[in-house]
């Protein structure tokens, strides 16, 4: 009998709920490598429905790097990659930069474990798919808050580009539900240069965000890989709605620009910025595709499945994506992150 197949079963339309493995209860106040349990949703739409009958346990890591000096609990800051996975600067300026400060810094990977090294040039979620991305966050949430040293009152996430995803969905009641993080909710979400605004899985319907949300976004101007006004757009949309949601653009600054001092150009890079595609998503079983489904861009209403997907899939293009860093800008949004988490 597979176990795994049992545990999922009893799971069905209930919040996903991994075993507690004794390696992911930090209580012994560790760092370094952390294995824990998460999932792999196939769709958004059975994540926001807590349907796990086609989920399966995936087990993903994380870095924890500590604060050498630090009194008392700390803050802790989820970081979670990007379409390239895991890069340098993860370490090399975040933590760098955050541990520091006093901020514990966890590196979530959600590629390597799964087998996946990239999806630059495929961002349908065919290898991984957004929500399992959100799902991984929210478990590292729930690991992270059993640290005796992390003040689990003060977690926040930022997600990288693709990772821009988890750091936005996991704000929200209905992507939140999916989880059991045992109680535990972010402080905040920094969505940074995020692949999250020009398709976009509305979740504001009847309910706001947990905790205050700050996008962290390239110069329009620059960015190859989402539409900075449509960001922008959105972010006021929420604000309007009761929603604590600021955002700042950083001028002159390119797509990963806290990648330090490389620039560089993706050839076949797989961007959303042709679209403006927007559903408002529903936990109701059966409820269909969603409420209010539209390309805005052809003014066109999306009624089924098949249509949402031939439109996502219609709009996104391969392009020449400009990359780079930059040192002034990087330091910019550290401070801004800092600052955002209550720390200066």
């Amino acid at each position: 009998m597979n176990i795994n197949k049992v545990i999922l079963a009893m799971l069905c339309c209930a919040a996903i709920n991994p075993a507690m493995a004794q390696s992911e209860n930090l209580s012994d106040g560790r760092s370094g490598r952390v294995e824990f349990q998460s999932v792999n949703v196939p769709s958004m739409w059975e994540f926001a429905r807590k349907n796990t009958s086609n989920t399966k346990l995936q087990t993903v890591w994380g870095d924890l790097l500590m604060p050498k000096k630090a009194e008392g609990k700390v803050p802790a800051l989820v970081i979670m990659h990007g379409s390239a996975g895991v890069e340098p600067w993860a370490y090399d300026l975040w933590a760098a930069k955050l541990n520091p400060a006093g901020v514990a810094v966890f590196v979530v990977d959600s590629y390597k474990p799964r087998g996946v090294s990239e999806t630059n040039t495929n961002q349908l979620g065919d290898q991984v798919t957004m929500p399992s991305q959100s799902a991984d966050a929210l478990n590292a949430l729930r690991v992270l808050a059993t640290h005796p040293k992390i003040d689990s009152n003060r977690i926040y996430v930022i997600g990288m580009s693709r990772g821009g995803n988890p750091a936005f969905y996991s704000a929200w009641p209905m992507y939140q539900a999916a989880v059991n993080t045992n109680g535990a909710k972010f402080a905040g979400h920094i969505p940074m240069y995020p692949g999250m605004c020009n398709i976009r899985y509305r979740a504001d319907h009847a309910e706001k965000a947990t905790a205050p949300i700050f996008f962290a976004l390239p110069d329009r101007e620059r960015e190859d890989y989402q539409d900075v006004a449509i960001c922008q757009r959105y972010a006021k949309e929420l604000a309007d709605a009761g929603n604590t949601v600021t955002t700042k653009e950083y001028k002159g600054a390119y797509h990963a620009w806290d990648g330090g001092g490389r620039r560089f150009r993706y050839e076949q890079a797989h961007s959303a910025k042709p679209c403006d595609l927007e559903l408002q998503m529903t936990t109701v079983a059966g409820g269909g595709l969603g409420k209010n489904a539209r390309d805005l861009k052809k003014s066109q209403e999306l009624k089924t499945y098949d249509e949402w997907h031939a439109a996502v899939r219609g709009c996104m293009a391969h392009v020449r994506a400009a990359v780079g860093g930059d040192a002034a800008q990087s330091d910019a949004v550290v401070a801004d992150v800092l600052k955002f988490m209550g720390v200066q």
